[in-house]
């Protein structure tokens, strides 16, 4: 279950022990910026380096566990690792979950 209004921490600290805020873009996150890529990386370390839904340790992303378009954060919690045939399925379920919220761009 959601918690609405719980506001999620500015600062998260990587596996490192360094601290890092918490990116605000509105739009996808560049890994050409090192504190978007050290969140990737932390996330990543954080799952084992396996999709968290099958396993499997190829063509792993970094996923948001409830969606920008839904209001989700590019905070540690929100983001899971998943192989990109698990992100896929999970697109296609999201999509038709909330058949108004796709058509969105």
């Amino acid at each position: 279950m959601r918690e609405y209004g719980v506001v999620s921490p500015q600062f998260w600290i990587d596996h490192s022990l360094r601290e890092w805020k918490v990116p605000e873009i509105k739009g996808r996150l560049k890994f050409k910026i090192p504190s978007h890529a050290a969140l990737r990386d932390f996330v990543f370390h954080r799952d084992g380096n396996k999709c968290v839904r099958c396993g499997s340790d190829e063509r792993l992303v970094a996923d948001h566990k409830i969606s920008r378009k839904n209001g989700g954060s590019h905070h540690p919690d929100n983001l899971q690792t998943l192989c990109m045939k698990c992100n896929a399925r999970k697109v296609s379920t999201e999509d038709k979950k909330f058949p108004e919220r796709a058509d969105r761009g």
